[in-house]
């Protein structure tokens, strides 16, 4: 299963799309923003994103089987 993380200050919730992607939901305001593991911006309203955190969501294992499938 891929890894979910809320973030304890944006509350935005970081997540692993179907292509190997970080997505980032805000659950306040029904924004996202697809983003890579670097924190790069792909897509989406939210452009700004917490690097570590992406990192730490789009750097496991899961997420880069997805990457290299989709690649």
């Amino acid at each position: 299963m891929a890894k979910v993380y809320k973030h304890p200050i944006s509350k935005c919730v970081y997540s692993v799309n179907e292509v190997g992607l970080v997505r980032v939901d805000d659950p306040a305001t029904g924004q996202y923003g697809i983003f890579d593991d670097d924190g790069n911006w792909f897509e989406g309203e939210i452009i700004d994103v917490d690097r570590q955190a992406a990192g730490w969501v789009g750097r496991t294992p899961e997420a880069r089987a997805l990457r290299e499938a989709n690649s």
